[in-house]
């Protein structure tokens, strides 16, 4: 019956995803910060064949995404280098400003519109480095803002080093970062100099940390995309659209709990992720998406998350109203460790959801995990202990079940053909 749900969803296939760091080093050798780097399955950005907006965009995916700043710890700064698109981009917003440091690169054009841009950043408290220092007037606007000059020491000896120092104006006073550092003697002469940041690698070489990225529906992404620019869209619309995709919704919480949105809050819904965001975020945060490698698979891989998704929100719909978003949320994840290979407790460890919620997930606590707990059974077809939630039986249960499974597959279709 049902169970022909587990016959039809084949394993799901993970993408690798990396990203580069290099760590930032203070004057006593402790790592304070790190550079985050582009890195794919064939090296660096220069074999990428990608734009450098591309590539940046790919390495936010990854580090608040996919792989989690977390991991790199919660008191390291985090360098992320920045073209002039992104900088003027609502996107860099979300990012938490107390940990983001946005790297202005040599080649990019100082105009009035730029400098307005990150004037705004600045004041909503990022901080602003400038890389590969070399001093020309055109420079000022941005030297006014910024806290970080980083000055390229590669293959430098000290008066050459000492000459790129005396070039920077002495009304400026931003910390001094020496990069490319290539040997101890270097590094002493920059002490002596005065530099206050230090990397290079006679400090540490660039390391890769690797992730899996969930798979994600190309068609349902792009129909998103579409739907996102109509100016009539409600955020009701904007839930619809993105619940009907697990790991689109999985990946915006999950940006959200790296990023600077929730501020700390427990998240209970889509809607409530969604209306924290904002609608001109969202588009923002889809076109980020869309410049990911998403890879298509198997439209079955979603079906058991979809009906479990539909069958407790119906349950709320009809018997527990004040629960009805909650649920939908609490079956939607509940098989995120099917789609990501991972641990289902190490799937939720950094979603932002609230604590009860995840209780339903993991431990089919609560009013939430008893619904949860019917639809595993249903889904399964196995004689189990489970009992109905207050006021509900067995056979309807199984009838919302199925409804929810219709459902589900229709879902289905109606991407396919978009």
């Amino acid at each position: 019956m049902v169970s022909a749900i587990s016959n039809q969803i084949n394993g799901c296939i993970m993408t690798d995803t990396f990203l580069g760091v290099q760590p930032i080093f203070d004057r006593e050798r402790q790592v304070v910060a790190y550079e985050l780097l582009f890195r794919g399955a064939s090296g660096g950005f220069e074999a990428s064949g990608l734009d450098g907006d591309a590539a940046t965009s790919q390495v936010i995916i990854n580090a608040f995404s996919d792989i989690g700043v977390e991991r790199l710890g919660r008191d390291k700064q985090l360098f992320l280098n920045l073209t002039e698109g992104l900088l003027s981009s609502d996107l860099i917003q979300t990012l938490p400003p107390d940990r983001v440091v946005l790297e202005v690169l040599e080649h990019v054009r100082v105009t009035p519109a730029l400098v307005v841009a990150i004037e705004r950043l600045v004041a909503k408290g990022f901080k602003l480095a400038l890389d590969d220092f070399i001093y020309g007037s055109e420079w000022d606007p941005l030297l006014k803002l910024c806290h970080i000059v980083k000055f390229d020491v590669l293959g430098d000896d000290e008066s050459a080093i000492e000459a790129k120092l005396a070039s920077l104006p002495s009304r400026y006073r931003p910390k001094l970062l020496a990069e490319k550092i290539e040997n101890r003697i270097q590094f002493v002469q920059c002490l002596n100099l005065g530099f206050d940041l230090f990397q290079g690698y006679y400090l540490a070489k660039p390391r890769v940390i690797a992730g899996k990225r969930p798979p994600a529906n190309r068609l349902q992404v792009l129909r998103l995309l579409a739907q996102l620019q109509d100016d009539s869209i409600g955020l009701k619309d904007v839930e619809r659209l993105i619940s009907q995709d697990v790991t689109l919704s999985y990946r915006l919480l999950r940006f959200l709990g790296s990023a600077a949105i929730s501020q700390g809050r427990s998240i209970h819904t889509l809607m409530q992720a969604i209306s924290l965001v904002g609608l001109r975020t969202i588009r923002q945060w889809a076109a980020l998406i869309a410049l990911g490698n998403l890879d298509s698979q198997h439209p079955y891989s979603f079906t058991r998350s979809l009906t479990f998704a539909r069958f407790c929100q119906i349950v709320g719909e009809r018997n527990l109203p004040r629960e009805k978003d909650a649920l939908f949320t609490v079956g939607l994840f509940s098989n995120l460790d099917e789609l990501l290979g991972v641990p289902l407790p190490e799937a939720l460890q950094y979603l932002p959801l609230d604590e009860t919620v995840k209780h339903a997930i993991l431990k089919h606590e609560g009013v939430l995990g008893r619904v949860l707990a019917n639809a595993i059974r249903f889904e399964s077809s196995e004689n189990t202990s489970v009992s109905p939630p207050p006021g509900l039986d067995t056979e309807t249960l199984s009838t919302y079940f199925l409804e929810a499974f219709a459902w589900s597959q229709e879902i289905q279709s109606e991407i396919q053909g978009a």
